[in-house]
């Protein structure tokens, strides 16, 4: 006699059901990995951006000023992402002679970044010339934040600490 291999029928059909059933389980938890994901790694790169101005504005001994820049201008719309450069005169524009140090990318238009501030500039000792405040990250119901101290230290912050980014 001759043996049959392969699958029948109802083990294929078996086998194609389990499947279903673990990637319909598995792709919820998977959106809010990669929610969290995109959270941690938004706020790594506001705190980055703000220890990197910081450290510049120590080495050069000169203001250096972070915002988005629209037109030479710093703006209000963080989403479109974080410039930093030399700020000589300290008046918060990007004016010809001053040095743009680092222009950011452009976060997710579908999340939403807020600051109370359109600029934050770094003195020559490392403070900030305004007070204390938090960058406001949220995507979706998911939140982060970084606070920056009036010394000029940057930290991540969990997005529990606020109620929304409006």
């Amino acid at each position: 006699m001759h043996s049959v291999r392969g699958f029948t029928l109802l083990e294929l059909i078996i086998v194609l059901i389990i499947s279903m059933l673990l990637i319909t389980i598995g792709i919820p938890g998977f959106q809010t990995l990669i929610q969290n994901n995109r959270l941690t790694a938004v706020a790594s790169s506001i705190q980055n951006n703000l220890m990197f101005a910081r450290n510049q504005s120590v080495s050069y001994l000169n203001y250096v000023t972070v915002c988005p820049l629209e037109s030479n201008v710093c703006g209000s719309n963080w989403i479109t992402g974080i410039d930093v450069f030399i700020d000589s005169d300290s008046d918060g524009s990007y004016d010809s002679g001053e040095v743009l140090l680092k222009s950011g990318d452009k976060f997710n238009n579908n999340d939403t970044l807020v600051f109370p501030s359109n600029s934050i500039t770094f003195t020559p000792d490392g403070q900030i010339t305004g007070s204390a405040a938090k960058f406001r990250y949220c995507t979706g119901d998911e939140r982060v934040g970084v606070s920056i101290a009036y010394s000029g230290r940057a930290k991540i912050v969990d997005g529990n600490t606020f109620t929304d980014c409006n």
